[in-house]
């Protein structure tokens, strides 16, 4: 009876040690950390696709077609040899591997660069055989029928963005949605669940209608996705002035920059006004023209009454105040004052500064005298004569020589 339960007990520790040498199931592979190629690649791509395994569970997926390469991302799980992608971006659906052993693996989804069947290895070996592009041609024995082309169906759709965007008044523009694979026979179709927002038309082009938001309907074959679509005013909301306050030298012209809120807006819808055109000109557009010292306000105002200011201080030298009386008696005593003055901006701080003593008097008659005490006077006269007069002068802060407009003078006898 001893003899019996001893050789109970050795049969039961050689079971219960085959039992602990399995590993559980779901973990039977170690793909973490790991990157598989597509050494099979059907486009026979140098760049051939891959799909990197983290080991916190997430996966990027590149796949390359002919049309370019396009990242599928999400997380993965294992299942026994069943390895299933669940892509957040990029791809619309899941992707499944049969797994072969650590290093091997097999796609069973059809992709736009990786077909169904594809081997992906650990083996990042360059250069493919033109014998891995899958032969799609119908094979047929002697005397068999052909019965035309093969049908080739959609196995998902892929979609650059989950959610677009368009300004009102867009009128064509294609969104980037493909079918998989892109040689499928199954025809894209689009609908459209507010036409007032967006209408999409049976090529993917989209126009948009009024602001809002709404959803697309993507089918092909037996695959359906559903997208967000949103068309935006462009409608100016707000005027941002790149300066509120500008500082200009007389006669200069100066452009007043401006961003608009949506950046889309059209800016030539834009109008300029100035409080007071005698200081600054609105030329053209956004162009202004300094035409007299001091201070005045350009209003910038769009269509729909959304306006913003800019404070424009010109710096110079003239007359501040035109010749005091046009006729002078001569022999009789009479004068004729002028004022001349600086006007400067510094820290937004205006200052006038007399410059009557600095200034160059030029008149066209000798008859016509002066001084720099602001006085015009006549000589004895033989004949009424119109006299020309005008102003220049010369400071550090102003241009190298600033003249004043040409005042006539009437000299009487």
């Amino acid at each position: 009876m001893k003899k019996l339960l001893s050789i109970l007990m050795v049969l039961l520790i050689a079971v219960s040690l085959g039992a602990c040498s399995k590993k559980p199931k779901g973990t039977a592979y170690d793909l973490g950390g790991k990157t598989f190629y597509n050494t099979a690649d059907a486009f026979n791509s140098e760049d051939h696709s891959k799909v990197w395994f983290g080991k916190d569970g997430s996966f990027v997926f590149t796949d390359t077609s002919l049309s370019g390469a396009y990242d599928i991302s999400g997380s993965w799980s294992l299942k026994e040899n069943v390895c299933t992608l669940e892509a957040t971006d990029g791809f619309s659906g899941k992707i499944i591997f049969e797994i072969e052993n650590d290093e091997t693996m097999q796609l069973k989804t059809s992709l736009s660069g990786s077909k169904s069947g594809d081997s992906f290895t650990t083996d990042e070996s360059k250069g493919h055989s033109a014998s891995n592009i899958p032969d799609n041609t119908d094979k047929k024995d002697d005397g068999e029928k052909d019965d035309g082309p093969k049908e080739i169906p959609c196995t998902a759709i892929f979609t650059e963005y989950n959610n677009y965007w368009a300004e009102e008044g867009t009128k064509s523009w294609h969104l980037n949605i493909k079918p998989i694979p892109e040689n499928t026979t199954d025809k894209m179709t689009y609908k459209s669940n507010d036409g007032s927002i967006v209408t999409i038309n049976e090529d993917g082009n989209v126009a948009t209608g009024k602001p809002g938001k709404t959803t697309i309907e993507v089918t092909c074959g037996n695959q359906k996705i559903t997208i967000g679509f949103e068309t935006r005013s462009n409608e100016i909301t707000q005027i941002k002035p790149e300066k509120d306050k500008i500082v200009t030298k007389l006669g200069n012209p100066e452009e007043i920059k401006v961003k608009l809120v949506p950046e889309a807006a059209d800016a030539k819808t834009l109008t300029y006004t100035s409080s007071d055109p005698d200081i600054v000109r609105v030329d053209s557009g956004n162009k202004i023209y300094a035409k007299h010292p001091g201070i005045a306000a350009i209003t910038i105002k769009a269509p729909n009454g959304v306006s913003a200011t800019v404070d424009v201080c010109v710096e110079g030298a003239t007359l501040d105040s035109e010749v005091y009386g046009d006729t002078v008696k001569g022999g009789s005593g009479d004068y004729i004052y002028f004022d001349v003055y600086k006007t400067l901006c510094k820290n937004w701080n205006v200052t006038y500064t007399d410059l009557r003593l600095m200034v160059d008097i030029h008149v066209s008659d000798s008859t016509l005298q002066y001084d720099n005490k602001g006085r015009l006077w006549a000589n004895a006269v033989s004949a009424d004569k119109d006299v020309q007069v005008y102003f220049t002068f010369e400071d550090e802060d102003l241009y190298p020589e600033v003249s004043s407009e040409v005042y006539t003078i009437h000299v009487t006898k």
